[in-house]
């Protein structure tokens, strides 16, 4: 049990740094400072306009619009899964007890927070693949030092949650 509360605890942690980590607008600026990225818009700061990712108007006709539209997508998605593992962390400890309902509800949190890993991993991946093929930049490298704390956090939610993956794993082999 207090491996379940362990990894419970950290799990809130990490979907806390996550969602904190793609809301705060410190993801990018281009190295001519024209242009600043978050997971949700892009901003060009000479014109003072910035485009959302999500909303309809936006043009989808290359990989520069459409990976932008998945990382914002994909950190909707694991932020959502985030929230869910923490429900069914939070029902199991409530629970706890050793019946196959409770085995059942570990491995589906377990199951939700490798999800909730991968899709972090892909939200800051794409975020790095986004300004690689940027043409307004015409830089053909990735310059860590363009990239705000945003990024750092989303990546230290990302192990935090591949930590709490484990930490859940060994506690469903003990109850077994």
């Amino acid at each position: 049990m207090s491996l379940a509360l362990h990894a419970h605890q950290i799990l809130l942690v990490a979907t806390l740094a996550f969602i904190i980590g793609v809301l705060v607008p410190c993801w990018y600026t281009s190295p001519n400072l024209q242009t600043t990225r978050t997971v949700f818009q892009v901003c060009n700061t000479t014109a003072s306009t910035c485009e959302w990712t999500l909303l309809p108007r936006s043009q989808l006709n290359s990989v520069t619009k459409i990976l932008p539209l998945v990382a914002a997508v994909a950190s909707i998605a694991c932020a959502g899964l985030s929230l869910i593992s923490l429900l069914l962390g939070s029902w199991y400890i409530q629970r706890f007890s050793g019946d196959i309902g409770s085995k059942w509800l570990l491995v589906l949190t377990i199951v939700a927070v490798l999800f909730s890993f991968i899709l972090s991993c892909l939200v800051w991946v794409l975020m790095l693949t986004t300004n690689l093929y940027q043409n307004d930049t015409n830089t053909k490298e990735i310059r860590l030092q363009d990239f705000g704390f945003s990024i750092w956090i989303s990546i230290g939610a990302s192990s935090t949650y591949f930590y709490v993956f484990f930490i859940y794993l060994i506690a469903i082999c003990k109850s077994c």
